[in-house]
């Protein structure tokens, strides 16, 4: 079959692989059909020397697509059925898992990691290939609706994996009510996703800040009552300030995670509030500091982390299947499997009007 491996840094080829199989019972094997392109697959494609991937990994981890082949002890899902896969490989049974912390499992691996990570028995590698084996399936796929199954909604469920599961966990950990003011730094792929949800949860006022015009836009189709540009922190904080009733957020989704981005959170958040940090900028060694000062003065809750893997998925599926939810619009370019390293490249520059690529391994 055809994947997309890592070479060195800056180099990523699509190359003939070995097909994966079931090798537990309670493996699955996918055929996958769309897999996305994510902001931290660029982090591998600038550094992976140094996270340790080598010559001919797999990438990719955020997929959808129809089971092909089951083991013997998979029960929850049979050959034809149309599956979105977990973000992060967890084992649905330890304590972290029962309590809904699936990035927290024992057993904790991601697809396009796993190499790294996963030592529990065959090769589990990334899902921008045409087939993907998938450990523990029943902890790890996630059944499509069949209102949702064909081929013409993968775009709006597509998102739904990582991006907007990110997103949501961070209005989750940021304990967002109707009503309230959300404020997003960031306008990539998990900025508009925390747009959207705010706004499938009854936000009041959600201010997006970011720095490109074409993603900005697309953040106000997606539910943003106001946008802003600047730079400047305390031109945000008015901006922030004149949007929310002179309040401040009472979330603060900061997908960026930067000293600068920290700044401003804790400049735009209200008093009590919460910011929800989301980047990964920390994985590249800037780690941003807090204002603890601020966070005692003001009782700010500082949160956020790993998003946890399948936990939100239901629930996604739920408001994407009433029309509550269609993050589609952020998903910019699709390319078949042949053209990905273009797509990483296109991410990678930010070339105008790209937000994020998909490509289709078997199209």
């Amino acid at each position: 079959m055809r994947g997309l491996t890592f070479q060195a840094n800056e180099n990523v080829q699509v190359q003939d692989v070995d097909d994966p199989g079931v090798v537990a019972p309670t493996d699955a094997v996918v055929r996958v059909t769309m897999a996305g392109i994510c902001g931290s697959d660029l982090h591998v494609l600038h550094a992976g020397e140094q996270f340790g991937f080598s010559p001919g990994s797999r990438l990719g981890h955020e997929f959808l697509g129809t089971v092909e082949e089951v083991g013997g002890g998979v029960t929850s899902v049979v050959p034809g059925d149309r599956v979105l896969a977990a973000v992060c490989v967890s084992c649905g049974e330890c304590i972290y898992c029962r309590e809904g912390m699936r990035s927290s499992c024992v057993k904790m691996s991601m697809f396009g990691w796993a190499s790294r990570l996963w030592g529990y028995g065959g090769d589990v590698e990334g899902g921008q290939s045409q087939f993907a084996r998938v450990p523990l399936a029943d902890a790890n796929l996630v059944k499509i609706p069949e209102s949702l199954a064909a081929p013409e909604h993968e775009k709006r469920l597509l998102p739904l994996i990582d991006v907007m599961s990110t997103g949501w966990h961070g209005l989750v950990a940021g304990h967002v009510h109707a009503g309230q003011n959300v404020v997003v730094i960031g306008d990539g792929a998990v900025g508009l996703s925390a747009v959207h949800g705010a706004k499938a949860m009854g936000a009041a006022n959600i201010v997006c800040l970011g720095h490109h015009p074409d993603r900005l836009a697309v953040a106000k189709k997606l539910g943003a009552t106001a946008i802003g540009t600047s730079r400047e922190v305390e031109e945000l904080k008015e901006l922030v300030m004149t949007n929310t009733n002179g309040q401040g957020g009472h979330t603060v989704v900061d997908t960026i995670s930067s000293g600068a981005s920290m700044a401003t959170a804790h400049a735009t958040v209200r008093a009590g509030g919460s910011i929800a940090c989301l980047g990964m900028d920390h994985f590249m060694g800037q780690t941003p500091e807090v204002n603890w000062f601020d966070q005692f003065l003001r009782n700010i809750t500082v949160t956020g982390g790993l998003v946890h893997g399948p936990a939100y998925l239901p629930e996604l599926l739920r408001l994407s299947e009433n029309g509550t939810i269609d993050p589609s619009p952020m998903l910019s370019h699709t390319l078949p499997l042949e053209q990905a390293p273009d797509g990483y490249r296109m991410m990678a520059e930010r070339a105008e009007g790209v937000i994020k690529v998909a490509v289709q391994p078997n199209a």
